[in-house]
């Protein structure tokens, strides 16, 4: 696969894939199964909810990949401060191990206006994990924002000290690929874009696009199939980006 005149292989593509396993009625074996398919593949991180946290890092010991703690999830509306103790407690429980944080944004404090309020929640859990070298994402839920209200999030995440702004949940619509453009325009370079919540439907498709406008990292239950597909010549038959 070829982005922008940069060839990439397998485990290129991989290596921008956080994995999820996000489903209510997940289980040990399907932690277990996600946990295979990261070594495997190369995965960036692998996200569950925090309960499985322990197990996740337990099981990717050793192999540099993230076990990634879902914050707030799906909804964001926590206070701040169950907000630290929630990912508090799941970081202290990986012992150590290398792990990351997703966290929902308080999208009342957005849609209302109280921008400060909004960006002071972000930064309490960014401060809580400062110095341990865990990477926190701010997720908008863009499917439930405008144009401006997606830039003035990203505007408030980047300011908070997050060193990712990520697109959606999945649980209240998929993103739109207009999206990412919208959110690079109002990122300083050095905060990153996590393209997420797409589904499964055409979910290589979606992944290629994303990769060509600008998104650093996508979040996907399938992630296997995306990798599969893309560096198996799906980009040179055609949907963009050349050979």
């Amino acid at each position: 696969m070829r982005i922008n005149g940069t060839v990439w292989s397998a485990r290129d593509i991989a290596a921008r894939i956080d994995h999820t396993v996000l489903a209510p009625d997940a289980t040990r074996k399907d932690m277990e199964n996600a946990c295979v398919l990261a070594r495997a593949y190369g995965f960036k991180a692998v996200f569950t909810n925090p309960y499985w946290t322990p197990l996740i890092a337990e099981l990717l010991d050793g192999s540099g990949i993230a076990a990634g703690i879902s914050a707030a999830f799906p909804l964001g509306s926590l206070s701040t401060d169950a907000k630290v103790a929630e990912v508090m407690d799941a970081v202290a429980r990986v012992d150590g191990k290398p792990c990351a944080v997703d966290m929902v944004t308080n999208i009342a404090l957005l849609k209302e206006g109280h921008f400060d309020d909004y960006t002071r929640d972000i930064a309490a859990v960014v401060n809580a994990v400062e110095g341990r070298g865990i990477i926190v994402k701010a997720i908008l839920e863009t499917s439930l924002l405008n144009a401006e209200e997606i830039r003035t999030a990203c505007r408030c995440a980047a300011e908070a000290g997050v060193e990712f702004v990520k697109t959606s949940t999945g649980r209240a619509g998929a993103p739109a690929l207009s999206h990412i453009r919208i959110m690079r325009e109002a990122l300083p370079a050095h905060v990153g874009i996590k393209f997420s919540g797409f589904g499964t439907l055409n979910a290589p498709e979606l992944a290629l696009w994303a990769f060509f406008l600008g998104a650093d990292v996508l979040g996907s239950p399938c992630g296997d199939v995306v990798v599969d597909v893309l560096s198996s010549g799906y980009a040179e038959v055609g949907m963009l980006a050349g050979s």
